[in-house]
C-alpha cells in the first residue's frame, strides 16, 4: 500500500473520502468550498452521531465521502485518529475502490496524526474470515492519499511498521490450533527474521531440557506437539547484554489440561498464544524501526492438554531459576511457562524484562473489556511504561504487586505453589512471576486477557483478536536506546 501527500483540490478524483467530524465543529478547514458544503449538509442530516459511528455519501467526485465521527476536539488523542481512519477504512470493504483519501486533523501536530492514521488505515486492512470456501475478499485499496500539510517519511514509515506488527499478532491469534502449533508459530518467527534481518533461533523440548526449563515443559506433557521456545535477536549497539527482553505466553491451545475448562468459549482458547504473537510481531517492527539498542524477545510456545503424560495437580517441578513449583491448578498455565522465559531473559544479560500474556480471566473481571493490567517493579520502570503506552494508544491500568501477594504464592511442599485462591487472581499470578525477578532487574508484567479478543463488532474493528500491547512494546524498545 502506498501512502502519499494530496492536496484538497485532488480528493475529488479518488474513489471515496474519508472526513473525521467533530461534535463541536464543522466541515474540516481547507477543502474545495462545495465539497465543504455537502460535507457540511451530509453532517447535518445524519446529526452528531456517536464516536466512531460512520455516515456515507454517495456523489460523483469523489464517488464516496464517508463522515467519521470523532467526538469533541479537546478529546482528540493519537488513538482516537487511528480509529477514526480504521472505521472509515472499514466501512470501505466492501467498496472497490482502489484510491481513497483521508483528512488528517493535524490538532496534535502534523507527525503524530499522520503515523496515526496510516496505524488506523493498516489496521482496518485486516479481515477475520480467513478459513470461509469463499472468503469475502480484502478491500483493494492501494493508495491512500493523506490530506495534511505535509506527510513525514518517518511517519509513515513508523505508522506502517507499527500497523503490520498489530496484524500479524492478529493474524497468528486468529488462526485455529490444529494450523497454528508451536512448530508453526516458530516456523512465522523464522519466515519473519528472514525478511527483516533478525537473528532467529528455535530451542526444542531437548534444549529446553538442559537448560533446566522443568517448569515450562511441565504444561507441555499432555500434548503430542512438542514444544518450542523462540528467540529473536536485534543488535542495533555494539556491545554485550540487552537493554530489554521481551517474552510472550505462547499457548496455542488451552484446554486446561487436567483442571479442564468449561466447554463454552474453549474454542478461543486458540488465542492463548497472544502474548508471544505480540513479541514475535513487536520484533518484526523493531526490525525495520532499527532502534540504537539491544532488543531480545523469547516466545514460548505449548499446547496444555490434559493426555496421558499430563501434569495433576499436586506435581512438584524444578524451574529454570531453580526455585521448585507446586502446580495447585494446571489451568494456571500461563506463569509456568513465563517464569522459565524471564529467567532464560535475564541469564541472556536484559536487565530490563517485560512480559505480555492473556494470562487471567481475574484481570478482565477487574477491568472490564477496556484496559489491559500494568504490574512490575521499581515504580519508576511501571510509570514509564505506562506513560509510553498511552503515546502508544494502548490502554493499561496500574494494579497492586505487595507482600501480601507474594505470601500467598508461597506453597507448603515447595518454594512456590502457582494458585492461591479465587480473589486478587491478577495480583498473584503476577507475585508469581516476580519470584523469578533478579535484584536490580527493571520488570514489567503486561496482563491483556481482558483485551485480547473482542466479542462483538466494533466500527474500528471487527470481533476477533485485536492486538493489544503490541504498540507499547515497540515504543518500549524505541526508548532505551542503549541505556
Amino acid at each position: 500500500m502506498r501512502f502519499l501527500l494530496m492536496r484538497p483540490a485532488a480528493v475529488a478524483a479518488t474513489g471515496a473520502l474519508i472526513v473525521p467530524i467533530h461534535s463541536d465543529g464543522g466541515a474540516p478547514a481547507g477543502l474545495p468550498r462545495a465539497l465543504r458544503a455537502t460535507i457540511e449538509r451530509v453532517a447535518k442530516a445524519a446529526g452528531s452521531g456517536r464516536l466512531y459511528g460512520v455516515t456515507t455519501h454517495f456523489g460523483t467526485a469523489p464517488e464516496r465521502i464517508v463522515l467519521v465521527g470523532a467526538g469533541k476536539r479537546a478529546d482528540l488523542t493519537p488513538e482516537r485518529q487511528r480509529r477514526i481512519a480504521a472505521a472509515g477504512v472499514r466501512a470501505l470493504w466492501r467498496a472497490k475502490v482502489r484510491r481513497i483519501a483521508v483528512v488528517v486533523d493535524e490538532s496534535l501536530g502534523t507527525a503524530p496524526a499522520i503515523e496515526a492514521t496510516v496505524q488506523g488505515v493498516i489496521y482496518a486492512m485486516w479481515r477475520p474470515e480467513s478459513h470461509r470456501s469463499k472468503p469475502e475478499p480484502l478491500p483493494a485499496i492501494s493508495t491512500v492519499g493523506l490530506v495534511a500539510s505535509a506527510v513525514p517519511v518517518a511517519a509513515v514509515r513508523r505508522g506502517q511498521a507499527i500497523g503490520d506488527a498489530v496484524n500479524f499478532a492478529r493474524r497468528l491469534a486468529n488462526e485455529p490450533a490444529n494450523l497454528m502449533t508451536p512448530s508453526n508459530v516458530a516456523d512465522e518467527a523464522r519466515t519473519l527474521a528472514k525478511a527483516t534481518g533478525l537473528r532467529c533461533e528455535v530451542l526444542d523440548e531437548k534444549r529446553c531440557r538442559a537448560l533446566g526449563m522443568h517448569s515450562f515443559l511441565s504444561v507441555a506433557q499432555g500434548s503430542d506437539q512438542p514444544p518450542r521456545l523462540v528467540v529473536l535477536r536485534h543488535h542495533g549497539r555494539a556491545g554485550k547484554g540487552y537493554d530489554l527482553a521481551l517474552v510472550g505466553k505462547g499457548i496455542t491451545f488451552d484446554s486446561g489440561g487436567i483442571s479442564i475448562k468449561p466447554a463454552a468459549g474453549m474454542h478461543l482458547m486458540k488465542a492463548d498464544m497472544t502474548g508471544a504473537a505480540s513479541v514475535i510481531g513487536a520484533m518484526g517492527a523493531v526490525a525495520r524501526l532499527r532502534p540504537a539498542a539491544n532488543i531480545l524477545a523469547v516466545a514460548l510456545l505449548t499446547e496444555n492438554l490434559s493426555g496421558g503424560r499430563a501434569t495433576k495437580p499436586g506435581d512438584v517441578f524444578t524451574s529454570m531459576s531453580g526455585k521448585t513449583v507446586e502446580v495447585i491448578n494446571t489451568d494456571a498455565e500461563g506463569r509456568l511457562v513465563l517464569i522459565d522465559g524471564l529467567t532464560y531473559a535475564q541469564r541472556e544479560g536484559a536487565r530490563r524484562v517485560v512480559d505480555i500474556a492473556t494470562l487471567t480471566g481475574a484481570i478482565h473481571v477487574a477491568l472490564g473489556d477496556h484496559f489491559s493490567g500494568l504490574f512490575g517493579k521499581p515504580d519508576a520502570f511501571v510509570a514509564r511504561v505506562l506513560e509510553l503506552s498511552r503515546g502508544a494508544g494502548d490502554r493499561l491500568w496500574p494494579m497492586p504487586l505487595t507482600d501480601e501477594f507474594r505470601d500467598e504464592v508461597r506453597s507448603d511442599i515447595a518454594d512456590l505453589r502457582n494458585q492461591a485462591g479465587r480473589h486478587g487472581g491478577a495480583s498473584i499470578a503476577a507475585a508469581f512471576l516476580d519470584a523469578v525477578i533478579e535484584d536490580g532487574v527493571e520488570w514489567a508484567h503486561l496482563d491483556i486477557a481482558s483485551q485480547d479478543w473482542s466479542d462483538r463488532d466494533q466500527p474500528h474493528s471487527p470481533k476477533g483478536p485485536q492486538g493489544p500491547g503490541v504498540r507499547t512494546l515497540i515504543a518500549l524498545a524505541e526508548s532505551v536506546r542503549g541505556g
